[in-house]
């Protein structure tokens, strides 16, 4: 497998507390990680700002939903991995206003800052959630380095961030970089090259009925069938 897979999670629960929306079961979880850990190296998205090694694969994971911070670090951890968690500044403890009707409820700071003891990273987010490409550069600034200054004040040092929704534009990646980021993650699909800018790498999106075999696909055959053009 050539370059870095990224991939982007959302809740990690039990189908009848979470549904579908943006969920993938534990049991789901278990086996991705267990299939990658057997084959491929598993980083933290913060290795990607300087050790760039092919074929390995960065777990993600948006908004820091409860299910998630629960479920997923303890996973990793039976595989001796860890993982990288983007929860919302502003709202940790709150719920997934975004998600309207589907809302659920985000992990508090003390699940938040447990899982950063046990190893796994925890990046920016921003504070409130917004489609940083629809606002202005003075707002973005504020996203930015407010949920900046209120990880730093939890005794966190996050250098990567995540943009809500993906959405980034040319002031996105300026303010980021001004705020000592190293690492940008986006939505735009595909395997990340080392070529690619760093405050704007492609993830893969993992979703509920992502099997191993589909999860394969995605990570392998699908980034092939395109550079056929097929």
């Amino acid at each position: 497998m050539s370059g870095i897979t990224i991939l982007c999670y959302h809740k990690v629960g039990p189908i009848a507390e979470e549904g579908r929306f943006l969920n993938v079961e534990p049991s789901t979880l278990r086996q991705h990680v267990r299939f990658i850990s057997r084959r491929n190296r598993i980083i933290c998205a913060k290795e990607l700002a300087h050790n760039w090694t092919d074929s390995a694969v960065c777990f993600t994971f948006d908004d820091a939903y409860e299910s998630t911070m629960e479920n997923a670090p303890r996973i990793f951890e039976e595989f001796q991995q860890r993982a990288t968690f983007f929860p919302v500044a502003g709202l940790v403890g709150t719920s997934s206003v975004w998600d309207a009707e589907k809302a659920r409820p985000l992990a508090d700071w003390k699940v938040v800052l447990e899982a950063h003891k046990r190893g796994h990273e925890i990046g920016n987010h921003t504070t409130n959630h917004p489609h940083l490409n629809s606002i202005s550069k003075e707002e973005q600034l504020h996203e930015v380095s407010s949920a900046h200054q209120t990880l730093v004040g939890q005794g966190l040092v996050p250098v990567t961030i995540c943009y809500p929704y993906g959405g980034y534009n040319e002031d996105t990646l300026s303010v980021v970089q001004a705020n000592g980021y190293a690492v940008g993650l986006s939505l735009r699909k595909g395997v990340a090259s080392e070529r690619d800018d760093r405050l704007a790498l492609p993830r893969i999106a993992v979703g509920y009925s992502d099997s191993v075999p589909m999860l394969f696909y995605k990570m392998v055959m699908r980034p092939r069938l395109r550079k056929l053009g097929l």
